[in-house]
């Protein structure tokens, strides 16, 4: 089955999780004390897992306890606008007793503001935002998440190259994220993701099987005397000791047929 023929078979399903989302970020917005951080994190992730399910997206996680339980920055490469439901999903523990869920928050462009029913979802897990256009502003907000992401223990996942890969291949990485690991003394783990860059082509046949491989920690003693561009293409290097180079077929990438600049063109 095409992908094009299981969204038109699960549109009912996916557009009431994403309701779903929506009616409990509204209720958020109103009442900020009304859901724990705790209870968002995992309506979140439980409804990313079934929506990748709806798509025919399977994960394959590898080394999910590399993954420490207190305040991190978790580093993946970046091929696909399904990378943030890819990452959150992978780390919950999904019905895994013995795994513990990771409180997740992300740090994005700010071009997702004007997606206002994304970014009412992103409300929910704290999304900090990166306006381009503003580097000043963009040098506080990264140092802002770090904070936030120490004080709340939680994962705090940034796409280090910036955007998405147009060729299949790794974009360099760029240094701002790993000053924030160096300024706010957060340990690093780096994320393979592997197969994911097709995610959204419509006409790409039966179930899709993304690998996600979280790498060994880095602790911040290990860092901290080190240049942030050194320390860049060092997590660039454990990416891609694991990272296959994809052909890009999905007109996400190809066309860019997801933003709201590429239709006004």
């Amino acid at each position: 089955m095409k992908l094009r023929t299981r969204k038109f078979w699960n549109i009912l399903p996916l557009a009431c999780l994403y309701w779903n989302l929506q009616d409990k970020a509204r209720r958020h917005k109103r009442m900020p004390e009304y859901y724990s951080k705790a209870e968002r994190n995992e309506t979140v992730q439980r409804r990313f897992a079934k929506m990748l399910k709806y798509l025919g997206i399977e994960l394959d996680v590898k080394g999910f306890d590399n993954v420490p339980n207190t305040s991190c920055l978790i580093i993946p490469n970046h091929s696909t606008y399904l990378d943030a439901l890819i990452m959150d999903v992978a780390l919950y523990n999904r019905g895994n007793k013995e795994a513990k869920s990771k409180t997740v928050n992300f740090i994005a462009n700010s071009a997702v503001q004007d997606k206002k029913g994304v970014a009412l979802v992103a409300s929910l897990i704290d999304t900090f935002y990166l306006d381009m256009k503003k580097p000043r502003e963009m040098v506080n907000t990264l140092y802002e998440f770090g904070k936030f992401v120490k004080i709340n223990n939680s994962c705090g996942v940034i796409f280090a190259e910036g955007t998405r890969t147009k060729t299949g291949k790794l974009n360099d990485f760029k240094a701002g994220a790993f000053k924030i690991a160096q300024d706010c003394y957060l340990p690093i783990v780096p994320v393979t993701i592997n197969n994911a860059a097709n995610a959204l082509d419509n006409n790409r046949e039966g179930k899709l099987k993304i690998e996600v491989i979280f790498h060994p920690v880095l602790k911040p003693q290990s860092f901290s005397a080190i240049s942030s561009s050194d320390l860049a293409s060092q997590v660039q290097n454990i990416i891609a000791s694991s990272y296959v180079d994809q052909v890009i077929t999905s007109k996400e990438t190809i066309k860019n047929t997801y933003t709201k600049s590429a239709h006004k063109k």
